[in-house]
């Protein structure tokens, strides 16, 4: 048994009709916040309803709530960020964040995960990878594995969250002890599922 595989979750969008999907303003866009460590002091990062016109003209309106996803990122509002901000956590950090409404109001209070450097935590040979190449840096994972021996070198409260490295489109990976944040403050747009309850598909 693999204690990580129980102890660890990958969160997803919960889809459904309120769903906001989010998408970066181009000056975001180019800062490749994705994978670059943003620099505190700077502006901060920008989203918008990536179907805003279509929602405008169908009158259609998706509600801004505590926590929502752009690509595999979570971005949570400042209630949230105060139980997660004391964690000292590697290759991670909540960067200032703006999401505009359809309206073009500003909601200013919002944190983007920033995790700007993948790790080395999978086992490879217990995944179900799609023609595995150790030299390869992007594989298609099937279904994830963690590795105990990598992660029982890493402290906990280190590892907290993380994405896993050699995985093409890797979603973020977090512990038991941040999605019980996320619960706490009863979040309804995004869903977590164990890493040893997923398989490519679940997610939908």
């Amino acid at each position: 048994m693999n204690k990580y595989n129980d102890e660890y979750y990958i969160v997803f969008e919960n889809y459904n009709n309120e769903t906001l999907y989010l998408s970066p303003l181009q000056k975001t866009f180019d800062r490749n916040y994705t994978y670059t460590k943003m620099a505190m002091g700077q502006e901060p990062l920008f989203f918008e309803n990536a179907y805003k016109d279509k929602d405008l003209s169908n009158l259609i309106k998706r509600p801004i709530k505590d926590s929502h996803l752009n690509l595999n990122f979570p971005i949570v509002s400042e209630t949230i960020k105060e139980d997660l901000v004391n964690f000292e956590i590697n290759n991670f950090q909540l960067y200032p964040t703006v999401i505009i409404g359809d309206d073009n109001s500003y909601y200013d209070d919002f944190w983007f995960f920033n995790i700007y450097k993948k790790i080395d935590v999978l086992d490879y040979e217990n995944c179900d990878i799609k023609r595995y190449n150790p030299n390869d840096k992007r594989h298609k994972v099937r279904k994830y594995f963690l590795s105990i021996k990598k992660l029982d070198l890493i402290e906990e409260e280190n590892r907290l969250i993380f994405i896993p490295e050699k995985a093409s489109g890797a979603p973020v990976f977090i512990h038991k002890k941040i999605v019980d944040i996320f619960n706490k403050h009863k979040v309804d747009t995004l869903k977590f599922i164990k890493v040893s309850e997923w398989e490519m598909g679940k997610q939908f």
